[in-house]
């Protein structure tokens, strides 16, 4: 416990740690890039399409869905007698999303066991589905598609389907770069880009735009990343250089230049509820980057390969072998074991620990405390750490020292 801080790291005004929470029971050979892979939100379930088929990457033998539990447990796996999937998501009940490249959607539970099936419409399975996108509102679950014809479609409630087609984008030969959903004041919008061009399809027309503060010469966009509460956006052009914004498109936060050119694997939000500090975490084969407000950002080498997954509160790292946690150090953890905190929670824990040896010291943090009449706040701000914490030998000893407030009312 005295070296808790051992692997924090700063950002800005805040600390980032990554921390394990599993160590992956699963045994599966192929790698990430070789399957469709698909993670429910909230530490949901993992789930794994092997031997899927591409018309780059034929296969011989069938497709088998795996899903397995967030520490790599296997719930259960079917061999796949439908036709070709092209997308994988879950629904914010925890259902999976099998998208197909005819546009039909199948829909089954952690079990493999069927639920149901809509299709996109006939015009998507005649043009196909290109690429696909999941995405969540409050209490629904969205699905948009690009099809072959470079066109847009989607239905913003799969549990009441209505289909809505977008605009034609400017260039219907070229295929955009990158592309995204935002939700805005109840509308779904589609943010996408060619080249160094920039365009937002709404419900009725398709308009050229230009982030805030995004300068000419960033280059060509390569990735957009859309947080999980929908209110930010970052942008990863070739230069290197990402923009962070809102995602009304009305508001740079700030920007962030990075050594590497080439596009990256994913790019999430790693945000903790009603914290000011905000951070893009960029991951690539062999690294991850956390870049936030100011020029240095926190780089973690990469040992194998790694599918990066967005959350409330930070980012899941999952590989072949670990399943770990990317998140920012809440304030109330920072102020108790920050290096010579004095803050109440702090000095409770010293005296905790003064205490234990029978030391004379426990008496002098006490009195500081009870001297600021801050003991109630000391024992709250302990308990609310236990809270963040994910071994239970942190959390059984901050629970001891708020739990030791009897004995300092006697002293």
């Amino acid at each position: 416990m005295d070296f808790c801080t051992a692997n924090w790291y700063p950002l800005g005004d805040v600390y980032y740690r990554k921390l394990n929470l599993y160590d992956m029971g699963w045994n599966i050979r192929e790698e990430f890039k070789d399957c469709l892979v698909a993670v429910g939100p909230y530490g949901g379930s993992i789930a794994l399409m092997k031997n899927y088929v591409t018309k780059d990457k034929p296969s011989s033998s069938r497709p088998v869905l795996e899903i397995y539990s967030a520490s790599g447990v296997l719930l259960s796996t079917i061999a796949w007698k439908s036709g070709q999937v092209v997308h994988l998501g879950w629904t914010v009940s925890e259902d999976l999303i099998c998208i197909q490249e005819d546009g039909t959607v199948l829909i089954y539970d952690i079990f493999c066991v069927f639920q149901r099936t809509f299709t996109m419409g006939s015009e998507i399975k005649q043009n196909q589905v290109l690429e696909a996108k999941v995405f969540h509102s409050e209490y629904r679950t969205g699905i948009a598609v690009l099809t072959g014809a470079l066109k847009f479609t989607f239905t913003s409630n799969i549990d009441g389907v209505k289909l809505r087609r977008m605009p034609e984008i400017p260039n219907p030969k070229v295929v955009p770069s990158c592309w995204t959903v935002l939700l805005q004041d109840r509308m779904t919008l589609i943010l996408l880009a060619i080249g160094k061009d920039l365009y937002l399809l709404d419900s009725t027309a398709c308009s050229v735009i230009t982030l805030p503060g995004m300068s000419p010469l960033s280059g060509a966009y390569l990735n957009f990343s859309v947080s999980f509460n929908h209110k930010y956006l970052a942008a990863f052009t070739d230069s290197g250089y990402i923009w962070m914004g809102m995602s009304s498109l009305k508001e740079k936060l700030w920007e962030f230049t990075s050594d590497i050119r080439q596009a990256p694997k994913q790019m999430a939000w790693s945000i903790r509820p009603q914290s000011k500090q905000i951070a893009v975490v960029v991951m690539w084969d062999k690294l991850l980057l956390v870049a936030g407000k100011g020029k240095d950002g926190i780089q973690f080498p990469l040992d194998e390969e790694t599918f990066m997954v967005p959350e409330l509160d930070g980012v899941r790292l999952i590989s072949h072998s670990t399943h770990e946690f990317l998140h920012e150090i809440p304030k109330t953890t920072e102020e108790i074991f920050k290096i010579a905190s004095m803050a109440p929670g702090a000095l409770l824990m010293e005296a905790q620990k003064e205490y234990e040896k029978r030391s004379q010291k426990a008496d002098d943090y006490l009195r500081e405390i009870k001297d600021q009449n801050l003991l109630s706040v000391a024992v709250a701000k302990c308990i609310e750490a236990a809270g963040y914490e994910h071994t239970p030998e942190m959390q059984k000893s901050l629970l001891r020292v708020s739990s030791a407030k009897t004995y300092f009312d006697y002293m």
